[in-house]
Order: structure tokens, then sequence, then C-alpha cells
């Protein structure tokens, strides 16, 4: 349990999502219900969090299978005087309106709030919102709280108005509200007199069933009783609690007015009070602050009427409160009720001035942008005093401000976007990638003839609301043809079935089954409809956080329930028909790609439940299963990884666009960029090893100890950063009115750990602090973004920074810390003149780098943050790198990230309270090595970042010619005769480089080792054609053209000769420099009784007497030690890869022997000939038709 929540008085810091929950226990709430639904999910989750609180007071918490259910409960808990609240997003809202409209016609007893979460952004809900419109609709008063100490109080002012007034009550919140928080002043909760342990006995005979029924024909009176009573009772009851209020006018004996009045609500308020105060005029022009904004309150507009001339309304989408207030007005002026029209703009201002925007959400930056304009023309030529009450500008100050506003409108970087995809290890990636193969399968005729003896299939594809709404984004956009409201893909595939031959897929996951995704099932088997239904069960509620789902044996409070199983509701459905229902696991791809195929191509309904846990919620419980046994035996006895080694991978990134998995990532290599994995995010679930066309790359690797590690093996040269040495503490940063931070990264990397850490330490600290944490689909490889803003006294602040007022610009990860500055982004939080960036300069990829379809460097985007940040006091480098070296992973950069600001003096905290945020905020599992990290952040600050970031020793452990020679040498020696090899290695290499005269250390030492590869593959005397070859193009090459041709022969040609067979990939699977690298790696210490095994996924395949062989088999080394044995194979199977040396005996006739270049049109065109081969890559079917691709272009190159 979270003691804030049973704090009575005082502050302290919440989230908005806190907040709502807070605020429920402080009014007495029987019982919490809802659905889960961005952007207020969260709060199941805060509920969760606080079980033991709710059950020891006997409130029910529960989440409905769907939102109009949650509604019912709502309307059942009336039948008592107790109050209930539900919670749900706005297209949820639309779901529930049907049990909204009837229920609060019946009308309320103890009071009934629904709150409702607007992303009015679009951040992560798939159609725009603007839920004042429904709530209208239904006829239920709306409140819309504006500051964070409003949204937590209010929750009882809305059980307040619902009682009194008969009526349900909306209750809205926005993304921004939600996603963000800040410092509030708290109040005792208030636990209910009618609960789980206090039940009561209800009478019956007391409930008046013409109210709690609404049938006609009572139907038409409830409405006049909610028109002409209710409502004006829910207005009155508003009134009586303070929710509308006129602010900030001049009371005077004459009748002076006010040049102009806004009138606001919401979360627009607090925008348009925070753009205001960045304008120096806070608390200078009066506001008519509502917030009840239905009904409206009439008798306060019009007493605002009569003490502004202009009324300027500031509302988030389209004019809602502008047409009512309109209306209101013009009624009341023809009436005669007021003696003069009052003009009353907002999407549009006078003189053709363009207003508030009516799409997309607000913040202090768009309104600065519109008022800056409206300020000057109204009150830019003076003030006439003796009939305004006109505040004093500073025209020059707000020149400046457009001045900023522009630069960083012109801020424009052309960076790519971050796409969201599955985590590692998701279930999902299992489905779409087999899904991905049948589809491009199902379109090959031949491959439809031989397997089902039929033409091709053109799968159409529904998709529906949840994690499997990721298939729109790469590398799956081919499995989402259509999107509808959430449980009705099958919906959609009905409305197409009666009229199309193609097979029809739909993608449902398991909180959406429960939802109404069964009703979507019913209706296709009714009409025999020709859909296969993939039910994804993960058994979690994953899209929203993992909230539990009906298949769960608990509910939300822990409480034990009965567990309804998909597949027997289903049966259930399908009754005695002869329709087929299959479980089946989709990490086994072989036999669950079959059954699929089976199964799509039958007619009728078809249902398949891929059944696997979410990733997620799997390794958690693994994790936590693990620190389990480390604090019993100090050192986990088992472990798994799943590895590539680069020497054998192609770069065809085959594994990358099957799977589009964050797990891997790209390295340089002394081979150029080959796959990797990436260690701390990678969870060995092996998704991107089972595609059928992945290379022999990929392998397990099992590591067991004996004892904990002896010795941590960190990189020389950051070890000094560990060292215990005390650090002196910064000097206190002092700021006149705000500060603020703005944080960017990728989910995952511990963005949201800052956040809090410097929430926390700033309430520590004494400062008034707001914040806002938008996350949107961070945790599926999206970015996410942190403002936080940290205010002196009676400064008022919305939860976004102002375009160019961020302080400190923290990236830990470089592409998303630009997106926050270029002039493309919502946010565009830099200037030069003001904000300090500290950033992380490692790649991260996103999921179209991965699959080539766009790239970055860091080094582009670093220029580019020093451009429009403060360049004098920008710091860079690669934390990842360090992290790893020190602390085994990459998780702690953020850490470092937040020591090194820290200690640059760039964060007005002292060390006491941000330590103990620290303390508060981290795991206690983990809070020493975070301590570690902050620290070594710190001493980070005082280094030189360019001597941080020359990683090149770490990836090329060899870093000179001579070092690679020698290291080689030793290897050949310890072959066979193998004195006499290495001297003849030695004496090749060096012949050949003195023969050359290239003078480049760097092309000698990528000589030494192409030189040794080829021995290694056949011998010395297969290398020395490789060597002649080279000098043969060096002959007919020239200085003139920096010998770009030898250069890039000495790449090609070995690429082409290096055919990567089953006997060459056994021996690269098993040298003894793979061997050395994976135990360093890993931390193998043979000598401390740990042990490495390797399980290869290898999938030889052989060509006998015109006769292909192919299998899966997983190898062990004692077997390619022995296969690697084998050269002979190439001379007594000469059809055994016939195609890789046909090609390459056509690129040394055709391209090698043939380069003498006449001019330089004639060697321009021979140099993209020897080029040719780059993207020759992969193995058989992958590489095959590239190496035809490449023929054709050296034909039309030199024909």
């Amino acid at each position: 349990m979270d003691e804030r929540f049973t704090q009575a008085n005082g502050t302290h810091v919440y989230t908005g999502c806190e907040l709502l929950v807070k605020g429920a226990l402080e009014s007495g709430v029987s019982l919490l219900t809802g659905y889960p639904g961005s952007p207020i999910a969260e709060v199941f989750d805060i509920i969760e969090r606080n079980a033991e609180l709710l059950k020891t007071n006997g409130i029910v918490a529960q989440i409905a299978n769907n939102e109009a259910l949650s509604i019912a409960r709502l309307n059942g808990s009336q039948m008592a005087d107790v109050r209930a609240i539900t919670f749900m997003k706005s297209v949820g809202f639309h779901v529930a309106s049907d049990a909204l409209a009837i229920s609060n016609l019946a009308g309320t007893t103890g009071g009934a709030v629904v709150v409702v979460g607007d992303d009015t952004w679009s951040h992560s809900t798939q159609v725009p919102a603007d839920s004042r419109f429904l709530a209208r609709h239904v006829q239920t008063p709306l409140i819309e709280p504006a500051t964070f100490q409003e949204l937590k109080d209010w929750i009882d002012c809305a059980f307040q108005i619902s009682a009194a007034s008969n009526l349900y009550v909306c209750y809205l919140t926005t993304e921004n509200q939600a996603s963000g928080g800040g410092d509030v002043e708290l109040h005792p909760n208030i636990y209910p007199e009618i609960s789980d342990l206090k039940q009561i006995d209800l009478d019956t005979q007391l409930i008046d069933a013409d109210k709690r029924v609404v049938l006609p024909p009572h139907t038409a009176q409830i409405e006049v009783e909610a028109l002409r009573e209710r409502i004006p009772a829910a207005l009155e009851t508003a009134r009586d609690l303070g929710l509308n209020t006129i602010q900030f006018t001049e009371e005077t004996s004459n009748r002076k007015k006010h040049r102009l009045g806004f009138v606001s609500a919401g979360l627009a308020y607090s925008c348009l009070r925070h753009a205001l105060g960045e304008l120096q005029l806070d608390g200078e022009i009066p506001i008519l602050k509502l917030g009840m904004t239905h009904p409206i309150d009439k008798d306060l507009i019009r007493e605002f009427t009569a003490q502004v001339d202009e009324i300027y309304v500031v509302e988030e989408k389209r004019p809602l409160l502008e047409n009512e207030i309109k209306a209101f007005i013009t009624h009341s002026y023809q009436n005669g009720d007021i003696d003069r029209y009052v003009n009353v703009w907002g999407k549009q201002f006078p003189n053709g001035m363009s207003g508030i925007p009516v799409t997309s959400g607000l913040d202090a930056s768009i309104l600065i942008q519109k008022l800056i304009p409206l300020l000057k023309h109204l009150l830019g030529n003076g003030s006439d005093t003796a009939t305004y009450h006109d505040p004093k500008i500073d025209l020059e100050y707000l020149s400046s401000e457009e001045t900023l506003q522009k630069q960083v409108s012109e801020q424009h970087i052309d960076i790519p976007q971050r796409t969201p995809t599955f985590c590692p290890g998701c279930p999902h990636r299992d489905s779409s990638s087999v899904f991905l193969e049948i589809t491009e399968q199902f379109m090959d005729a031949d491959y439809m003839k031989k397997h089902h003896d039929s033409g091709s299939v053109d799968l159409v594809f529904h998709g529906d609301i949840g994690c499997y709404s990721m298939l729109k984004y790469e590398p799956f956009p081919r499995l989402m043809h259509n999107l509808s409201a959430m449980a009705l893909g099958g919906g959609a595939g009905a409305g197409i079935d009666p009229f199309i031959k193609n097979k029809q897929v739909v993608f449902m996951g398991d909180s959406t089954f429960f939802h109404g995704g069964m009703a979507a099932i019913s209706d296709s088997i009714k009409n025999n409809q020709d859909i296969a239904y993939i039910i994804l069960d993960n058994q979690t509620t994953a899209m929203t956080g993992h909230q539990p789902t009906p298949a769960d044996e608990i509910d939300l409070l822990g409480n034990p329930t009965f567990a309804q199983d998909i597949e027997q509701v289903a049966q259930g459905l399908v009754g005695d028909s002869d329709i087929e229902i299959v479980r089946t696991n989709p990490e086994d791809r072989v036999n669950y790609k079959k059954y699929l195929e089976k199964t799509i191509l039958k007619s009728g309904v078809k249902i398949v439940i891929a059944d696997k846990e979410c990733a997620i919620t799997y390794h958690r419980r693994i994790r936590r299963e693990q620190r389990q046994t480390i604090a019993k035996d100090g050192f986990l006895k088992y472990e798994k990884h799943i590895n590539i080694t680069p020497e054998v991978c192609e770069f065809c990134r085959e594994c990358t666009t099957a799977t589009g998995c964050p797990g891997l990532k790209i390295v340089d290599t002394d081979y150029g960029e080959k796959i990797a994995i990436d260690q701390s995010n990678c969870v060995a679930d092996g998704a991107c090893a089972r595609i059928k066309y992945a290379c022999p790359a990929f392998e397990e690797v099992i590591v067991t100890r004996k004892r904990p590690l002896q010795h941590e093996t960190t990189g020389s040269r950051n070890r000094a950063l560990l060292s215990d040495e005390p650090l002196p503490p910064p000097r206190l940063r002092a700021f006149e009115r705000s500060w603020n931070m703005y944080a960017a990264g990728v989910g995952g990397m511990g963005i949201g750990t800052i956040s809090k850490v410097l929430v926390v330490a700033g309430y520590l600290q004494g400062y008034k602090v707001t914040f806002c944490d938008r996350k949107g689909l961070a945790i599926r490889n999206g970015g996410v973004y942190t403002h936080i803003t940290y205010m002196q006294p009676g400064v008022h602040a919305s939860p976004m920074i102002p375009y160019g007022k961020a302080d400190l610009l923290l990236g830990l990860d470089i592409l998303e810390a630009v997106r926050g500055i270029t002039a493309q982004s919502l946010f565009r939080i830099a200037s030069s003149n003001r904000t300090t960036a500290v950033v992380n300069t490692a790649k991260t990829e996103t999921i179209t780098t991965l699959i080539g379809k766009d790239d970055f460097a860091p080094e582009t985007l670093e220029a580019s943050l020093q451009t429009y940040t403060n360049a004098d006091t920008y710091f860079g480098t690669d934390l990842f790198t360090v992290s790893e070296q020190l602390f085994g992973n990459k998780l702690y950069a953020n850490m470092m990230l937040l020591g090194t600001a820290f200690q640059r003096q760039l964060i007005p905290l002292e060390l006491e309270p941000l330590q103990l945020a620290l303390k508060q905020m981290v795991p206690h599992a983990d809070l020493d090595t975070n301590m570690k990290a902050f620290t070594v952040g710190r001493r980070l600050a005082l280094e030189d970042p360019k001597s941080l970031t020359d990683t090149r020793s770490e990836r090329y452990p060899l870093g000179t010619y001579g070092e690679m020679l020698s290291a080689k040498q030793q290897i050949l020696e310890k072959k066979r005769n193998g004195k006499r090899l290495a001297q003849e290695y030695v004496i090749l290499v060096k012949s050949h480089i003195e023969a050359l005269n290239l003078d480049s250390d760097s092309i000698h030492r990528t000589l030494a080792l192409y030189i040794y590869d080829l021995i290694q593959f056949e011998d010395i005397n297969y290398a020395r054609i490789y060597v002649e070859k080279i000098k043969q193009v060096y002959a007919h090459d020239s200085e003139v053209y920096d010998y770009r041709a030898t250069k890039a022969a000495i790449r090609y040609l070995h690429k082409v000769m290096l055919i990567k067979d089953e006997v060459y990939v056994a021996h690269l699977l098993t040298s003894e420099e793979k061997l050395q690298r994976d135990k360093e790696l890993y931390k193998v210490d043979t000598a401390n009784g740990d042990r490495i095994k390797y399980v290869h996924l290898n999938r030889p395949h052989f060509t006998v007497m015109g006769l292909d062989f192919e299998a899966d088999i997983d190898t062990r080394n004692w077997q390619l030690r022995l296969m690697k044995r084998l050269k002979f194979l190439r001379r007594w199977l000469p059809e055994w890869h016939a195609k890789e040396k046909a090609f390459r005996e056509w690129y040394i006739t055709r391209v090698i022997d043939t380069f003498s270049p006449t001019d330089s049109e004639s060697y321009e065109k021979h140099l993209q000939a020897l080029e040719c081969v780059e993207e020759v890559r992969g193995y058989r079917e992958i590489r095959y038709p590239k190496m035809e691709m490449a023929k054709q272009t050296v034909e039309n190159l030199l024909s």
C-alpha cells in the first residue's frame, strides 16, 4: 500500500490518475469500476497497488467487461445510498453512452460519477476526442477541473452535485492532466457507511419503479423533470460549491469596463494562465473560469458581459462553449435582458486574425502565439483609462516572445519517425511473423499448387484495438487492412464477406473477446461467414498496463474469482457444429504455421486461440524469481541468451524485417554493419531465430556457474568512475519564476524513473512542482517524454513546457531528444540562449532503421542539438557503453544522465533531497546499483566527453595492423603445421602491403584480417589468389582516383571468395576468437567454475546428385568442430553451393580481370561494377536473386 493514499493533511505529489483515486477516497466512495483505456488506464494499476486499503474499508473495485457494463454497475449501485465512480477513455464513453442515457434518467441516490479521459491530441487514441458533446447529448452535468488540486478535490463536488440533482455527473480530464501531476493539499479519506463489509438489506418496497425503470410513457415525464428540475439543481449546487468564478476584475464606482475578458475551463484554463504568465500578464485580464460547463451558468455570463467589452473563449477542440455563449448573448440582447451586444470570439479573432485551433489540443505555446497579435491589436496603441481598465503591456517584451516563437518554429530537422512495435518476447510477434510469411506464400501460385492444390489467395486482415494494433506499423502493415471500434473486427469482416472470394482473418485479444468479441464471433457463426478468428490470448489486458481479464483467477484487488476459459466459451458458441476450435502455442512456429494454413483455407468460421503469456508479465515473474535466487545463493546458476555471431551474419535483415524486434540492433564490425543482439532488451525468446530464412548466425548460449563472480570485468578506461572518492557538491542553481526540464527517451530506458526522482526531489526541496509524462506507446518501443517545472510561490504553470523555454534537456535517446526541439514536433522546447542539453549519444535504432527503410547518424543529430541549444554548455557521450562496461547492461544510463546534469549545476537541487528521492522512487533491490550509477554520472560530468565516446577500441580490440597481424599469426601457429603456415601468412601479408603501397594502417589491418580469413576458409594458396587479383587491380589503378577501385576490390573480392558454406560457418561458430569474445560478453570465468555451452540453430543444406537435402538441426560445438574439418566436401559435392562458386568465378573474370579503365568515366563505371556485390547478402534463397541482380547491374555498366 502507498502511504500517500492514507495521508490526511499536508501536501504531497501525485500523478493525475493518482489524484482521481485519492479524490474518490476522500469522497467516501463505495464502488470504483470502469474499463482501462488511455489516458486513465493507470487508475486501475493504482487501485491494484492499494488493494489492501480498499479491502480493509470494504470499498469494492472491479473492472467491468466493458464500459457499458460499468455504467450499469453504477445504475445498480444507486438503488442504495452509496457513491460510485467509473473510469473510461473517450471511445469507451461512446460504448457506455446507451447505458448512461437511461441510467442518468433513472437517477441517483448517493451519487454517480463518470470520469472520462480525453486524448485531445490523439496521441494514443484512434479517433479525435471531445466528450463534452456526448455528455450534453445524454444530459449529464459536466465538470472540467483545471488544476491538479481541483482534479482531486472536485471528485467530491461531483458526487454532491450528482446526489443533489439526481443525475449522473461526467467528470472530464485530458491526457496532459491524467499523465501529468503535481503537489496538492490533502484531506482525510472518508470511508463508506455502506460497503462490502457493511452490507444492508435493501427494502424493495421503497423502490419507486416509475422512476428507476425508464420506459414509456414515463420517459417523456422524466425528461421534463430532468430539464426543468434536475439540471437547474445541478447548476445551483455548483454555484454553492464555487465551481464557476469570475477572476481578476476591477471593482470601481464608475462604469469603466475591461477591454477584453476570457472564458475558459479545464486544462485550457490552466494553459491560458500559463500563457498570460509568460507574457507578464497573469492576473491582469479578467477570466470567467467555468468549472461546470454543462449546464452553463448564464447568470454568471450575464454578469461577466457587464464587465468586459469583448469575450474571448479559450477551449480545446470544437467551439462548444463559444457557440453556447454566443447564442445566449444573442438571445439575451434580443429579449432586452442586456443593454448591449458583446462580441464573442474564439476560433476566429477580430480583423481576420486566426483564433484558437479547432483541431488537436491546446498548450501554453499555442496560446502565446495566438495572444501576442491579439494583445498588440487591442492594447498596443495605449490605454483609454477613462473607459477601460486596461493592463499595461510591454510591447518590446511581446516582440521578443514573438521572435522566440518564430525561431523555434523554424528549427526544421529531418529525422525518422519512431513507430511502436511489439515488445521483445511478445507472443503477437510470433503470430504476426508467421502470418507475414503465410501472406507472401499464399500469393505464390506455385507454392499454393504444390502445398494446397489451389490457386493463389489474397488474405484480407481486419484489426482491432489492442497490442495487435501495432500491426499497422512496420514490418507488419500488410496484416491490417481495416480497423473498426473495439471488438468489431469480425463485424467489418461480416460486411465485406458476402461480396468477395478472399479468405479473411480477424485478430482479437483475450480482453477484447470478453469486451464484445464473442458477440462478433456469434454473428459470424450465425451468418456462416468465411472468417478465421485468431484470438491472441496473452492472459492480460496488456495494451493498457496489464490489468486482469475475466480469464484470470484473481480480480483487481487480489480476490479469487472464477477463471473463464476462452476456449470453453467459444465452444459454447459453436455448439454441435463442425467448427473447429484449436488452442496452440504460436512459439511452435512450424506446427503453428501448418495449422494456420490448413485452417484459413477451410470454409466458414474458424477459431484459433494463440496461447502464450504476455512477455512483460512473464519476464517480470522470471526476474522476480531471479532476484530471489540471487538473494539466496548470491548468483544465478543458469543463464540462457540468444546470440548472433557477427562473422556469420550477412546483414540481409531477414530477421529484422520478419520480426521487427527491438531486441535486435545494428553494430559496426570489421566486416561492415551486422545485426546483433541488444542484451539489455533481448529476452531470449528466439523469435528472430525461428524465421524460415534466418541465417545460421543464431545460437543459444547457456552459461552455468558454480559460484558467484569473483570480480567484475569492467572496461579499464572507465573503471576509475567507480571510485569511492568523495565528490564536491555542486552549487545550488537559482531561478526566478520557474525552472523547466524536458527529458526524452524510448520506452524501457528509464525516463519515467528520472521523472519520478526529479518530481519528488523538487517537492522535498520545497518547490511547487508540476509535470507531465507523455508515454503514449512508449512501452512498445515508442518515444517517452517528460516535462517537469519547479515554480516559485505564486507562479502558475500548465503541465507542458512552452516553446523554447526548457532550461535543461536530458536526452536518454539522441533521436528523441532532437525530436523535442524540431519544429515538426509538438514540443519545440529548446532555444539556444536558454537550453542546455545533456545527452546520451548512443544510437537506438527505430524499427524502420532496423529493416533498412531509413537511417540517421548520431553525429548529425549532435550537431543539430548544439545548434539549437547552448553549445557552450552542451554535454554528450555514449552512456550505454559506459553502463554496459560497468554494470553489465545499459539500463543504468538514466541515472548516469541524471548524475551528470546534477554535477554540472544544471538542476536546482541539493544532494540530500535528490538522494532521498532516489531511495523513495527506486525499487529497494536495485537501489544500490542506481546510486552507484548516479555517482558515476557525477564523475562523468568532470570528464572530457570526447574521451568517453571513443569506443572504437571496444568494437575493434585489435585496433592496429600490427596487433591484428600478430594475433592472427598466433592463432595459425596452433594449427597442424602451424609454424610454417603462420610464417607464410606473415610473409604474404607483408609482401602484399609493400606491393600496394597504400600507406594506411586501417587498410593494412583489413588486409591482414581478410588474408587470414581466406586461409581459414581453404588454404594459403587460396589466399594467394586473392592477393594476386588485388595486385592486378592495383596495377591499373591510380593515385589520381585515391585507389578507390583497389580499396573496393580488397573488400568485395574477399566477400565473394569467402563462401559461407556449412564447413566455413562451422569454423566461424567455433573459432577461438569467437569463444573468447563470448566469454567476455557473458562474464564467463572458467577458473571460477563457469561453463559456456552452445546450441547452434542451424539449417544445413546439401545438394547431392541434383537433390536438395535441408533440415533444421540444433548442433553443439563438438559437432561443428567435426564439420569444419570436412573441406573435402567442396570437391566431393560439386553441386553444393554451385551458384555461389559460379558467382565467384563470374566476378573474378567479368569484373576483376577486366579492370583497365581508360578515362574517368570508365573508371567510375568499373568502380560501380566492383561495388555491385554490396547488396549480395543472405543465404541461398535470399542471396540468389541478389546475385542475379548484381550480374545484370554489371552488364548494364560494362556492356
